[in-house]
């Protein structure tokens, strides 16, 4: 069920509707898995009587988590500053003499090249420094070992310190 139809179901039963279609509708939502709202049009009938304004409340609540999260005012606002800032740069960029436009195009190659340079060293650091503690920790296992196991045999020795020689 819609949302939209739930609020006219509930505003037809406050009219003229009695407890049992409150019941009803509040079965109807539990068996579609709008848990919530079921709970909350079951409230609204106590003891046999319904409540009218337990249901209208039930109804406003229904209508304010329809509604949409977004401010579209502000987002057309922003938008329409947006729009304001691209014309501004195209017709700058419309005024701009071709051997300026040229020079600026170079210039934005360069800072696109160092800055995917500047990346790559970045890259090749992290690596380096992820093999450096990767060996670092190999070592160290193996300096263990090694402490632990005979030099002639490969084996750690008995608990008594004979190994297998």
């Amino acid at each position: 069920m819609k949302a939209a139809s739930i609020i006219e179901e509930i505003e037809l039963i406050i009219e003229i509707g009695e407890a049992e279609d409150a019941l009803d509708l509040s079965r109807r939502l539990i068996s579609q898995g709008d848990t919530a709202w079921a709970i909350d049009v079951r409230r609204a009938v106590t003891r046999g009587a319904l409540d009218r304004t337990v249901l209208r409340a039930v109804a406003g609540r229904i209508a304010e988590a329809i509604k949409p999260a977004v401010d579209w005012g502000l987002f057309a606002d922003q938008l329409a500053d947006l729009e304001a800032g691209l014309r501004a740069a195209l017709v700058a960029d419309a005024a701009m003499l071709r051997a300026e436009r040229r020079e600026r195009s170079a210039q934005q190659w360069v800072a696109k090249q160092r800055f995917e340079e500047r990346v790559s060293a970045y890259s090749e650091q992290g690596e380096f420094v992820s093999r450096e503690r990767g060996r670092t920790r190999n070592e160290a296992k193996a300096v263990a070992i090694r402490a632990k196991t005979c030099g002639g045999c490969f084996q750690v020795p008995a608990a008594n310190g004979e190994c297998g020689c």
